[in-house]
């Protein structure tokens, strides 16, 4: 008796193409989460409204967004959620996004081959 039976995906051929489409994005997504700015915030001098960071000790101009300073990076961050340590930096204001998408596609990479091992031991 078969757990899953597959209608559309009857041939273990197409899901590996699914499975090779799904890889290839979520390499895609890791590979932007790597090279986008979280929302490093660099100091500027000419803003007359500024914060100053203990940590860093400069003087930052004021966000909108809340800017908090991570300790793993030795940072200000603007729209900080979390130092993630699988892309081993930031998660903030201008990779979010990217980082929610490589979650999605993370666990859909993750169905795809728990589909692929079920469909190899129920044939």
């Amino acid at each position: 008796m078969n757990i899953i039976q597959f209608t559309a995906l009857a041939d273990l051929k197409a899901m590996n193409y699914i499975v090779l489409i799904v890889s290839i994005i979520s390499i895609i997504i890791s590979a932007l989460n790597y090279v986008l700015n979280p929302g490093i915030i660099y100091s500027n001098p000419n803003t007359n409204e500024k914060i100053f960071c203990p940590y860093c000790k400069f003087l930052y101009p004021v966000t909108n967004k809340r800017m908090i300073h991570c300790d793993d990076c030795g940072i200000c961050v603007c729209g900080y959620d979390h130092h993630c340590g699988v892309i081993g930096k930031c998660v903030g204001k201008y990779n979010m996004i990217i980082f929610i998408a490589l979650a999605f596609s993370g666990g859909g990479f993750m169905f795809c081959i728990a589909i692929t091992f079920i469909s190899l031991f129920n044939a």
